[in-house]
């Protein structure tokens, strides 16, 4: 696994796509050691940030917050990833202990996220009201969804692949990422045509990676004899979360003197946790008292 997850962005040098390709291992193995996540739940979440990832770096230029959704009627429940254009991402999925495979014994993602649904995302920059739309699922695959969203929602032509690669006995995640191409205003009928045929020989996302090319590699394969012009690379991608005691202890002062009291009364302290990180927060009885003076 890499030393540390990266993004890369780049475009074609006659102008007519643009490219952006990361790297995801080591913040989903955390996402998944932190929620204790399944087989399934660990590619569903991990897929998700990949997705949520690339579309909070093409989506708006200033900087911000991207909220990704996707609610179907599978078992697997709400998927909810939070990234940000600073490179940290952090989420949860309603189930993490369901596991769904196939006849083959691959993870089965449609089912567990079920073709029904919607697609929801919400981007804040803070400067203003945050901007959010929704779509039907058409297909609980993630990725399909993601481009469906981008073709109905943003008008925006493109091609998406993320996988997530786990060793088969622990779930552990060896590989996890994803690319996104998308159309530019110079883009023929003609060059997309080329382009469509091109990726739909790709391998799977994760097939690559396991195959250690690297992701300007991997831009580079997907666009063949096109040429290309790399304009970034940032590395430092982290599954990261702003909850802390404080303000959990801050949440708990804005319920009110009453219901604190009561706290205090039946339980004796306050626990809480944190739904993106499972990071649990515990309030003793002389700090639940402490509040209450304030």
């Amino acid at each position: 696994m890499p030393e540390s997850d990266y993004l890369v962005k780049a475009i074609t040098k006659n102008g007519t796509f643009r490219a952006i390709a990361i790297s995801t291992s080591n913040l989903t193995e955390e996402a998944r050691q932190r929620h204790n996540l399944s087989h399934t739940a660990t590619v569903a979440l991990g897929r998700s940030f990949a997705c949520g990832i690339l579309l909070c770096n093409t989506l708006r230029k200033s900087k911000g917050h991207l909220t990704l959704k996707l609610k179907g009627e599978g078992p697997l429940g709400t998927i909810v990833v939070d990234s940000s254009t600073e490179g940290t991402v952090r989420g949860y999925v309603g189930n993490s202990s369901i596991e769904c495979f196939d006849a083959k014994g691959y993870v089965d993602i449609d089912k567990a996220v079920g073709k029904t649904g919607y697609i929801h995302v919400s981007y804040d920059n803070d400067k203003g009201l945050p901007y959010q739309s929704s779509v039907e699922l058409v297909s609980g695959e993630i990725a399909k969804d993601v481009v469906n969203y981008l073709a109905k929602s943003e008008q925006i032509p493109s091609f998406l692949s993320c996988g997530v690669y786990l060793e088969p006995d622990s779930g552990k995640v060896l590989h996890a990422g994803g690319i996104l191409i998308q159309t530019l205003p110079e883009a023929s009928e003609e060059d997309i045509s080329k382009l469509e045929e091109r990726v739909s020989k790709l391998d799977p996302f994760s097939i690559l990676l396991r195959s250690s090319l690297s992701l300007e590699q991997i831009i580079l394969k997907s666009f063949g004899d096109l040429e290309v012009r790399f304009l970034t690379e940032f590395e430092g991608l982290c599954f990261y979360c702003g909850c802390s005691q404080n303000r959990f202890e801050s949440a708990l002062a804005s319920i009110g003197k009453d219901e604190i009291e009561k706290i205090i009364d039946k339980i004796g302290f306050a626990e809480g946790r944190c739904h993106f990180c499972n990071g649990v927060y515990i309030v003793s009885k002389e700090n639940l008292e402490a509040l209450l003076k304030k």
